[in-house]
């Protein structure tokens, strides 16, 4: 277990995308590309809100935001075949600090999950690619939930992997979703911001916030 500043965790959770992983803006030029190749443009703006949802959110919103002769099912398609094309070919983005927090959460035998909105058949080959799949006592993926982010069936399925309370449960986050998902499941919410700063209400709900994961070791290891 380890102690700080009034928190007691037994074991932490990893949402993957932006947190793990420097993969959002790889997401963001895909999208791109795909939506072009159907003649569709699909703006920063919208991809931004894209960022934490589940991809049965992320549809509801793509169908919303652009009309239901919006093909979006053809689009992600083609832009999940131009993911795998680009992981054949590029080695998966680690995020700073990464294997550094790992280490260290090894060395202090605290299990360690992760908890992604993404479903398992996308997970899985990047967290072997990346060669870190065998780092986790846990994984559960966003098809293997009932309601996605920001409801906090993820996080409470993900402490009860790892044989914890929720509330000795570290959650590492990059999104606003994600933390509010913590944040509601009554674990310890941590936001590592990637493409979008936390507003107000992140804020309030997090218990704190880094600029990176060696930032959150050394806040850990004090």
């Amino acid at each position: 277990m380890l102690c700080v500043e009034g928190f007691a965790i037994e074991a932490v959770a990893f949402d993957m995308d932006g947190l793990m992983f420097d993969t959002e803006r790889i997401a963001h030029e895909l999208w791109t590309k795909a939506g072009a190749a159907h003649g569709w443009d699909i703006g920063p703006e919208v991809l931004m809100s894209l960022v934490g949802q589940s991809s049965a959110s992320g549809r509801l919103f793509m169908m919303e935001t652009h009309g239901p002769e919006f093909p979006y099912d053809a689009i992600r398609a083609t832009r999940l075949a131009l993911e795998a094309d680009y992981f054949r070919e590029n080695e998966v983005p680690l995020k700073r600090g990464l294997l550094d927090i790992f280490g260290f959460f090894a060395a202090e035998k605290i299990p360690i999950a992760v908890a992604t909105s993404t479903t398992r058949p996308r997970v899985m080959p990047l967290l072997r690619k990346a060669g870190i799949l065998d780092r986790f006592s846990f994984t559960i993926c966003g098809d293997e939930v009932e309601k996605t982010k920001p409801d906090p069936e993820i996080y409470l399925k993900a402490a009860a992997g790892l044989g914890v309370s929720p509330g000795s449960c570290l959650v590492l986050e990059d999104s606003r979703t994600g933390i509010a998902s913590a944040y509601a499941a009554g674990t310890i919410p941590v936001m590592v911001p990637d493409l979008i700063q936390p507003d107000e209400e992140a804020l309030r709900r997090a218990a704190r916030v880094f600029g990176n994961l060696n930032d959150v070791r050394s806040w850990l290891a004090r």
